[in-house]
């Protein structure tokens, strides 16, 4: 089963996370400047979900631009959410820890903010765009959602060229490309940015923005519009 060897695979990678991150993603710390500022600008007290919260690294972006929020952090696996105490451990009492699939499993609402950073491309994509529309209605009106994630070109020269040039980055790295690329295929379902756009349209999202993408990966941010006043 697909999701049994996701959980294994990041329970095994959960103290060394961040630094294999920087080994398998094209600009991963240049990354976090991009979602930064996607996050707004008016320090209020957010609710926020970091759906696959992973060891918190989006999660303290959060709190150096909005410490007044609230977060709640979301994962599939017992030692990504031990690595998120650790790592921020001086927000305790501002933050609350889920473990779960979100798949199946609530992830709760009234939220003012979703980042969901390298996550969703665990879901096929029928549960994907059935999701967005549980993501839609977990946000406030006015609500923001950011996403991280792997995706692939419309285009199959494109999608074939992008991925060599992962490979050739990764091994520049000292991984084994054939060996990452091979985990991906086997426990991955990326998706195309038009797909992408499509289903958070279709689940109510307005502003859908794709704001920074290098070869097979994107950020991209949607928002839950206000309804108009009488």
């Amino acid at each position: 089963m697909k999701q049994d060897l996701v959980k294994e695979h990041f329970a095994k990678q959960a103290d060394d996370y961040e630094k294999l991150m920087v080994k398998l993603v094209p600009q991963y710390l240049e990354q976090h400047q991009i979602i930064y500022s996607l996050l707004p600008n008016e320090d209020k007290n957010y609710r926020v979900l970091d759906l696959g919260c992973g060891n918190g690294i989006l999660s303290e972006l959060v709190f150096q631009k909005l410490p007044h929020s609230h977060i709640v952090g979301f994962d599939f696996t017992e030692n990504m959410l031990k690595a998120f105490e650790k790592k921020l451990l001086r927000y305790s009492g501002k933050y609350e820890l889920n473990q779960g699939d979100f798949r199946t499993d609530s992830i709760g609402n009234d939220y003012d903010v979703i980042i969901a950073g390298l996550t969703l491309h665990h879901l096929t994509w029928e549960e994907r765009e059935k999701f967005y529309k549980t993501l839609y209605t977990s946000l406030n009106e006015g609500g923001l959602f950011i996403a991280r994630d792997i995706i692939i070109d419309e285009n199959e020269d494109v999608m074939k060229d992008q991925y060599i040039r992962w490979k050739e980055f990764m091994k520049s790295h000292g991984e084994d490309p054939d060996f990452w690329y091979s985990k991906h295929i086997e426990k991955d379902h990326p998706m195309t940015l038009t797909d992408h756009f499509a289903w958070l349209r279709n689940a109510g999202f307005s502003k859908v923005a794709c704001q920074w993408r290098l070869y097979n990966f994107a950020i991209t941010s949607a928002e839950k519009t206000k309804s108009k006043s009488l």
